[in-house]
């Protein structure tokens, strides 16, 4: 019984110091106990484990991923698809004109009165029947986007490939606008909204919920890493995550693709993102491809 106890508080100590540190996994297999200092679009810095020197510098294309204590990852590992030129730094760049925000919150000019409520970015929002997540603010954080709580996995469009068309939902900035090119294609069709099983999801939750556009969804990328595409900053995807989970919800997965409600200049492909900070953020797809969905609505 004492061997027991002792192999049980040896275990418990072991625990705590290896929840202390984040591991490291290059592309050739070789795994490092270390501490992550800083995350840019090219490189790690790191201490090893329980050292504060020498600092190391590696270059992201050696590592394949990080996990960090609580179990999330960042993964480097080489992409499905090929990225864009080198001097690609902002999504109009890339393929599909998506135009990047110029800050995370905005401001209009007149402000609201006082006694409308106000919220900040990652703040849960729950009135007129409708429960989400703070991703977007503006006039002073009287007004916004909220994104859902919860997500799913399915396609854009569940109709036979050959049988795709274009829809109308081109819109890069306005979620509800392609929302609304789908509607009409939808009736003009004689089709059902089962035929597009990802607005068809986001509708279900209710007025005012829309798949959002490429551009609403970079965004979301843009608040999740903490006001950056290029580093990231762990303690807001911590934040927010805990506030998801503290809520019911489910995490956002900065490894993922999401769809968004555009339509690629293909009709058979629409564009996706999406949350982490590796290059490009944003590309096109098969739109009967499974990807992750979250819903948005303003408010």
């Amino acid at each position: 019984m004492k061997r027991l106890a002792i192999i049980l508080v040896a275990a418990l100590l072991c625990a705590g110091a290896a929840s202390a540190q984040d591991l490291l996994v290059k592309r050739d297999g070789t795994k490092v106990r270390v501490k992550v200092l800083e995350i840019t679009g090219k490189r790690i810095t790191y201490v090893r484990f329980m050292t504060e020197s020498p600092v190391y510098k590696i270059p992201l294309s050696e590592i394949e991923y990080i996990e960090y204590p609580d179990g999330e990852r960042d993964t480097f590992g080489p992409k499905k698809k090929k990225a864009p030129a080198a001097d690609a730094e902002t999504p109009e760049k890339w393929r599909g004109p998506v135009r990047p925000p110029v800050s995370v919150a905005e401001v209009s000019a007149e402000a609201p009165s006082a006694d409308v409520p106000r919220y900040n970015v990652g703040d849960i929002y729950s009135e007129d029947g409708a429960t989400g997540m703070v991703v977007i603010t503006t006039d002073n954080g009287a007004h916004g986007l909220i994104m859902s709580l919860d997500e799913a996995c399915l396609a854009w469009c569940d109709l036979p490939r050959r049988d795709m068309e274009a829809t109308g939902a081109t819109d890069n900035d306005d979620g509800v606008a392609n929302m609304a090119a789908v509607e009409r294609f939808i009736a003009d069709n004689g089709l059902s909204w089962s035929d597009f099983p990802a607005f068809e999801w986001c509708r279900s939750k209710g007025d005012g919920w829309f798949l959002p556009s490429i551009n609403e969804l970079w965004r979301l990328g843009t608040v999740y890493n903490g006001g950056s595409r290029t580093i990231f900053k762990r303690a807001v995807r911590k934040s927010i995550n805990d506030t998801l989970k503290s809520n019911g919800g489910k995490v956002l997965n900065n490894i993922m693709l999401y769809h968004s409600s555009t339509e690629s200049s293909d009709p058979k492909y629409s564009f996706y993102s999406h949350m982490g900070v590796e290059k490009p953020y944003t590309g096109d797809g098969a739109k009967g491809d499974k990807l992750f969905v979250r819903a948005f609505r303003h408010f």
